[in-house]
């Protein structure tokens, strides 16, 4: 439908909800072939919203209306409209520079460009653009409430230039109505304007609860000195301690909340249905200086506070200095999208994991001095992942991207999770990133503290079904399962506050090198093999001290699993203990029945005002507590270079070993090696019972829920008997591991049936049998000796030249 008048065609190009959509354009020539008029401008070269000439012949966009600005129209938003339903921008809607304006629709479509300021002139007035409406189905891709910016389109927001975050200067107590901060935020400096009274801040935890943040309004401004409108609830620290000549920084970040340009949903309390930002491929946003305000709608799928979605590579894009908060569903997500930038935002009280990257398939992006804190559990009905129950401020799908200076400032789940999937989820399916063999791009400066899970994870990936299983990650050349490893360094990592650990780290070739780890319940357990902690600092308890969540867990700096792992040129500073609650630089995981390695090791140990060691007595069902020991490759552990911290188990000690109370353990000066006892058919290998030639025993119960082996640290150059409870099974494997050439263990285990079959080192080199046990123990593991009438088999386990293990299997007949 068109229609001629005036040299102007009008043309109706949509009606939703009882609204007309109507676009507008001059022809080249009046009625007359007069030229038309110039166009009305402004200071931006565009038709102003207030001028009836920039509608004619229809009216100025009235309550209610739809709108549409035509592609090759630019229109100036001079003044506040009455609210509206859809926008839809084909053209430029520019806002003016010299009002303050605000706009309110039910949905923004960009297809052309949005633009409120520029990089080079960032917009100094008020701007606050609402998404309004009630909940409804998703009716559209881009659903309802948003702010989309579909293929073609740019959205161009750059406000006021501000410290986006800065730390205090000095521990706020509870009830204070002033806070000093690291920054002068009361003078311009380095192109960024001044805090003011009316900006609303908050202040992050610094204690073990991750709701322990102070939000509050500035009232007035006084160099680097603010006085707040609400006292704070919780005492914040606020100084750099120095603990034997080192610095450990506990300072609470204070967030800048307020931006001149605002994107933001009307009410939702009741439902959680807020606004929601997404851009689409082919759509670009660069946003900088903005606060995105009650955005994000609860429990639905790809509607977050701002989300790039599907759009490959996006150079060129970013969010910085944003403050996103108060979100009904995660804060910025980066989905299927690589090479953007997330620099220097906020974001606060979010519902689920923060900072999100989604399928898996997200690399190249560089996010950098972000602040997080205050990440909330989603009610179970509203999950979008199992996960959200355990929130990450950082969820890092990817290893391959550029992690640096960021602070993960208080969640109930986790700080930095490197939740890496087998291969991309989701909308990436297909595509052939290998996130858990992918070498780690940069993860550099990170601070965590306060979250009620570890500071850094790696570990737990999600499965295509949204839900996680236990994961390694193993980076690799080629991002392969079969390349050579690549160290993933940790650098410069800090964590304090943490319930649980500082750092959980699963899989191999991985190092945290330069960490300071500080009032953690646990430093950092490494599930691990083939990875330490190197030149980092860890502190038990410092002055900023508040009541821990459990007054008599036994903290640890430093605590081994699995391996081989270890630490090596790290400083241990504060773990003393006390009446009902033992503290240690070292210590292992606890109730553990897995296996462990021999060579777990301390180097270069600096031990200051703290105890080295403690090992809980083991546990008779947790094999693990009973194997693991802890190797002083140069004796500034034990004092002996060499010797090896053992649990309190007569089993691995003899006479020679050294009495270390409290550490509950000993240190001895042999050699322990691993041994294993595997079935490869039905039968299980457990309950076993292992005695050495002196008469010492340990009985196993197995690997959990691995009934078919057992595992146990053994003194090298021993003799052995194995009592099996049953008898063994028609396969039996026996391993020696973490050796040297040379070494080796007699063992001797029951074995019933009419004939028998050994093999040594996988290989199909059968041994021959020998006459007597004593020609067994006058050899070199080359035969075996059966005593029928005893049913028993005899056999050394012997090293070979350029190996470090070795392996009999043998075979009932």
């Amino acid at each position: 439908m068109s229609r001629r008048q005036h040299g102007v065609r009008c043309f109706i190009l949509m009606a939703i909800a009882g609204a007309s959509f109507v676009a507008c354009a001059q022809d080249s020539t009046g009625p007359d072939n007069a030229p038309p008029p110039p166009p009305p401008s402004d200071t931006l070269a565009g038709m102003r919203w207030s001028d009836p000439a920039t509608w004619a012949p229809a009216l100025v966009p009235r309550l209610n209306d739809g709108v549409i600005i035509p592609e090759g129209r630019t229109v100036v938003l001079d003044v506040s409209p009455p609210p509206l339903t859809r926008l839809v921008i084909n053209g430029t809607l520019r806002v003016a520079t010299d009002a303050d304006v605000a706009l309110s629709a039910t949905e923004v479509h960009v297809k052309g460009t949005l633009q409120v300021g520029t990089e080079a002139r960032p917009h100094r007035r008020r701007f606050v653009l609402t998404l309004t409406g009630p909940e409804v189905p998703d009716h559209i891709p881009t659903g309802a409430k948003a702010l989309a910016v579909l293929p073609g389109g740019t959205l161009e927001m750059h406000g006021e230039p501000r410290i986006s975050w800065t730390r205090l200067a000095a521990t706020a107590d509870a009830g204070a109505t002033t806070l000093q901060l690291a920054d002068n935020i009361a003078a311009s400096a380095g192109g960024k304007l001044p805090w003011r009274a009316g900006d609303r801040i908050v202040v992050a935890s610094t204690d073990f609860d991750a709701h322990h943040a102070d939000e509050t309004e500035i009232t007035a401004v006084n160099g680097s000195s603010v006085s707040i409108s609400r006292a704070l609830s919780w005492r914040h620290w606020g100084t750099i301690q120095q603990i034997h000549g080192r610095a450990v920084d506990e300072r609470a970040e204070v967030g800048l909340l307020t931006r001149n340009i605002v994107v933001q949903s009307d009410s939702f309390a009741s439902t959680g249905f807020g606004g929601h930002l997404i851009v689409l491929p082919g759509g670009t946003m660069r946003v900088d200086g903005v606060e995105f305000y009650r955005m994000g709608q609860r429990g639905r799928l790809a509607r977050y506070a701002v989300h790039w979605h599907m759009l490959g590579d996006a150079t060129g894009q970013y969010v910085r200095n944003a403050s996103i908060w108060k979100t009904n569903n995660r804060c910025l997500t980066i989905h299927g999208t690589d090479n953007t930038v997330a620099s220097h935002n906020v974001c606060y009280d979010h519902l689920g994991h923060g900072y999100f990257l989604e399928d898996g398939a997200e690399s190249g992006n560089r996010i950098e001095r972000n602040l997080g804190l205050v990440a909330r559990v989603p009610a179970t009905n509203v999950r979008l992942l199992a996960s959200d129950a355990t929130p990450a401020t950082f969820w890092l799908t990817h290893p391959d991207n550029h992690v640096e200076g960021n602070v993960a400032a208080g969640s109930v789940g986790f700080g930095f999770w490197y939740a890496l999937p087998a291969a991309p989820t989701g909308l990436s399916s297909g595509q052939p990133d290998r996130p858990r063999n992918t070498p780690l791009g940069v993860f550099r400066d990170n601070v965590a503290h306060s979250n009620h899970r570890p500071g850094l994870q790696v570990d737990d990936g999600p499965k295509p079904d949204g839900t996680t299983e236990t994961t390694s990650y193993h980076p690799r050349t080629g991002a392969v399962s079969n390349g050579t490893p690549v160290v993933a360094v940790f650098e410069n990592f800090t964590a304090y506050k943490h319930r649980s650990r500082g750092i959980w780290l699963r899989g191999s070739a991985q190092r945290v090198v330069g960490a300071v780890l500080a009032d953690n319940m646990i430093g950092g357990t490494f599930a691990n093999s083939t990875t330490s902690i190197e030149r980092s600092f860890v502190v038990g308890e410092t002055d900023n001290v508040t009541s821990v969540p459990n007054s008599t867990f036994p903290i640890r700096g430093f605590e081994y699993y699995d391996g081989t792992v270890g630490a090596a040129d790290v400083t241990f500073a504060n773990f003393v203990s006390r009446p009902g609650r033992p503290a240690s630089a070292y210590g292992y995981n606890r109730n553990n029945g897995f296996n462990t390695a021999t060579d777990n090791y301390s180097r270069g140990a600096s031990l200051r005002e703290s105890n080295a060691v403690y090992l809980d007595t083991p546990a008779a069902n947790k094999d693990g507590d009973k194997s693991g020991v802890i190797y002083d490759v140069d004796g500034t552990l034990t004092g002996r270079a060499g010797w090896v911290v053992t649990p309190n188990l007569a089993f691995l000690r003899t006479p020679a070993c050294e009495s270390r109370p409290l550490w509950n353990a000993f240190a001895c000066p042999h050699r322990y090696l691993n041994l294993r006892i595997l079935s490869e058919s039905a039968e299980a290998v457990a309950p076993l019972t292992i005695k050495r030639d002196d008469g010492a025993e340990v009985r196993l119960v197995g690997v959990p829920n691995q009934p078919v082996q057992a595992s146990m640290t053994v003194q090298a150059q021993r003799t052995f008997a194995i009592t099996q409870e049953p008898a063994a099974g028609a396969r039996l494997r026996l391993l020696l591991q973490r050796a040297s050439p040379g070494e080796w263990v007699r063992v001797s285990f029951p074995f019933t049936g009419d004939s028998v079959a050994v093999y040594r080192d996988y290989s199909q080199q059968r041994l021959p049998a020998a006459a007597s046990v004593a020609a067994i123990d006058a050899g070199s593991g080359e035969s075996y000796h059966w005593d029928k009438s005893a049913g028993r088999i005899s056999l050394k386990l012997y090293v070979r030249e350029s190996r470090n293990n070795t392996t009999v299997q043998v075979l009932r007949k």
